[in-house]
């Protein structure tokens, strides 16, 4: 006696069994003239299954023939050239599909090709750098199915809480415990940046003291941070990082610096374009600053491990070609990438 249920995949629903014998399976034909019955059920045809199988038609029959003896039953009505399922062949098939498809997203899984990893990521992180590049994570990693968790309200002293089919991005100056796997991707980038229109309006910055009257943007989360480790690295203890706007995230600043509201110290990873574009400049001469540093933490006994490698290595790609491209633009912009001082 076995009681079946139904569990669904990304390829449809499975039949599970679960038996109380202690032998299974001991009467199943053979894999090998399952799958051809299957093509041959899909298209109709022997002829196309063997095109794709690289199988000759009449080895596509003589299968056909060995799994209709093997089960005692006809699986097909052969009418001249044409032929139809009969109702034990139409049963059989789609038991077939359903343990074909089970076997294979169970392969896929194994090789890290395919699953359900789960992603927390910072807002900005998401919005600006994620999302731009899903078409081409879905090109990469089609059988992929990436669930996106943005962490609005997670500051950067947070222990973070992760599930052995979660990674997370997190960014801090240091991670202080040991309960998750911490691998470092990226620094932060941190230059000042202001839009054309906003100096036109507010006067022209052309040196570090030319801030002491502008409005600088904040990220409200975190502090004031990232404007005090710049005034503490520049020397300017006489710049007040207590004034200026606050915005929740770092994507709503940077929105706020492209629309001309005021001054910010920001990551231009997250900026390329707006720089690129001309919407924002960094106005005078400075070193790159390093800021906090973007960590991806898992769990450190995952039972996901493959595709966690996989997305970690698309990841670790992605985020050497934006440097290459970073570097290549700050020079372009009369900028040296390799002039760089720690702030964190």
């Amino acid at each position: 006696m076995q009681k079946s249920t139904y569990q669904q995949t990304s390829f449809g629903y499975c039949i599970m069994t679960n038996s109380h014998t202690r032998v299974r399976y001991q009467r199943l034909p053979a894999q090998q003239s399952t799958r051809v019955f299957e093509a041959a059920a899909r298209h109709l045809s022997f002829t196309l299954a063997g095109h794709e199988l690289a199988m000759t038609q009449s080895g596509v029959s003589k299968q056909i023939k060995g799994l209709e003896a093997f089960l005692g039953v006809s699986l097909f009505v052969r009418k001249g050239q044409k032929i139809s399922l009969t109702n034990a062949g139409l049963l059989f098939h789609e038991r077939c599909v359903q343990a074909l498809d089970c076997l294979q997203q169970a392969v896929d899984e194994i090789q890290g090709e395919a699953g359900r990893l789960r992603l927390q990521a910072p807002p900005t992180f998401a919005a600006r750098w994620l999302i731009p590049r899903m078409e081409q994570l879905q090109e990469s990693h089609p059988k992929l199915d990436l669930h996106i968790e943005t962490t609005w309200l997670r500051t950067i002293r947070d222990r973070i809480q992760a599930e052995s089919s979660e990674l997370v991005i997190h960014a801090c100056i240091n991670y202080a415990f040991e309960d998750l796997h911490a691998e470092l991707l990226r620094k932060e980038s941190l230059y000042v940046m202001v839009s054309p229109d906003y100096m036109a309006r507010h006067g022209q910055i052309t040196c570090p003291n030319d801030l002491l009257d502008k409005a600088l943007i904040h990220t409200r989360l975190d502090g004031h941070i990232h404007w005090e480790a710049w005034a503490q690295v520049m020397g300017m203890e006489k710049l007040d990082t207590s004034k200026g706007y606050e915005f929740e995230t770092l994507d709503m600043a940077l929105s706020a610096a492209e629309n001309g509201i005021g001054v910010l110290v920001g990551d231009i990873t997250y900026a390329l374009d707006s720089l690129r574009s001309g919407r924002l400049v960094i106005p005078f001469k400075m070193p790159l600053i390093t800021g906090f540093s973007y960590l991806l933490l898992s769990h450190p006994k995952s039972s996901y491990q493959t595709l966690q490698d996989n997305y970690r290595s698309w990841l670790q790609q992605q985020i050497a070609l934006d440097h290459q491209t970073m570097e290549s633009l700050l020079i372009e912009l009369g900028f040296d990438p390799s002039d760089t001082k720690e702030a964190m």
